[in-house]
């Protein structure tokens, strides 16, 4: 069964505060929320074992020389699927991968610090992965927007399927 739960408004300001400073101590959080440090801490626990939250440093690729980023589309031998999204997920250039539905079997998304990089990555590394049938790259010209900042979207009943809601058992 799912634990999914919404967030409240109070979640919601902690979640803000971490967005602004992730190092932010529960103490201030708590005096900008109107809580207790301890329900603070009770929040952030159960928003990070019930609701998937995870505080970590984000890098600007720029500002430490990965300035080419690629999308990298893969059709891929059925048999081999698993295979070479291990290793492809592997692969330190590989900040993002996903299994998809559309042209491609995979979605990988990469950041390269030159022109060599790039040509090294996509003929040695993925030109040579048993299983890859075809690919398919796109160049990032410029990123308009690079950030994890996003609002969770308030999820209600009344925004949910009914087979996606949580029902205590009884």
């Amino acid at each position: 069964m799912s634990r999914a739960r919404s967030m409240d408004e109070k979640d919601r300001m902690i979640l803000a505060c971490l967005r602004e400073d992730g190092r932010m101590p529960n103490t201030r959080i708590a005096e900008r929320v109107g809580l207790t440090e301890r329900t603070v801490r009770k929040r952030l626990q159960r928003l990070t074992q019930d609701q998937g939250l995870k505080v970590l440093p984000v890098i600007d690729p720029d500002l430490i020389g990965l300035d080419t980023c690629i999308y990298v589309g893969f059709n891929v031998e059925r048999s081999k699927l698993q295979q070479v999204a291990a290793r492809v997920a592997a692969m330190p250039e590989v900040r993002y991968l996903a299994h998809v539905a559309g042209p491609w079997d995979l979605l990988a998304e990469a950041f390269l610090g030159s022109r060599e990089h790039l040509a090294d990555f996509l003929l040695k590394e993925i030109g040579e992965l048993e299983g890859v049938t075809s690919t398919e790259t796109i160049n990032v010209l410029r990123i308009a927007k690079f950030g994890y900042e996003w609002e969770v979207p308030d999820v209600t009943k009344e925004h949910l399927p009914e087979h996606s809601i949580a029902h205590p058992e009884g």
